[in-house]
């Protein structure tokens, strides 16, 4: 069996984001690059998450520049997809709050994670990998 890397479309791209719900962050904190796994909702142009007030996470998405990631990978490694996003991260306003909390995000740490982070989508990738049976 062979397999080869091949490039998504953006609409396939975006697909997996609507359906996704369990992401990874990746973020700079006091000059160090960390990577969070959070819970999250694909809205439009964006993607939404929850984090705790004036924690770590909140203040590395202070208008600032992060990476999101989402993959499915086969435990034998031949086969799976990712769709990577990088875009400009914002604090979200108490007074859109409400209307947020529609897309019913849920947090899997706790109600006091109630800091919500918006990423507008700026570059995004996604690849699969095809896998080919060779006849024998």
């Amino acid at each position: 069996m062979t397999g080869h890397l091949e490039v998504m479309s953006d609409e396939d791209c975006r697909a997996l984001l609507e359906a996704g719900s369990v992401g990874r962050v990746a973020v700079t904190a006091d000059a160090l690059p960390v990577i969070a796994p959070v819970n999250y909702a694909a809205e439009g142009n964006n993607i939404v998450f929850r984090t705790k007030r004036d924690g770590m996470l909140a203040r590395a998405c202070d208008d600032a520049v992060i990476a999101f990631e989402i993959d499915e990978l086969a435990p034998d490694g031949g086969g799976g997809w990712s769709v990577n996003v990088v875009g400009i991260a914002t604090l979200v306003s108490d007074s859109e709050h409400v209307r947020l909390l529609s897309l019913w995000l849920v947090t899997a740490v706790g109600d006091e994670r109630d800091q919500f982070v918006r990423m507008r989508i700026g570059l995004m990738h996604g690849q699969r990998i095809n896998t080919d049976v060779a006849a024998r």
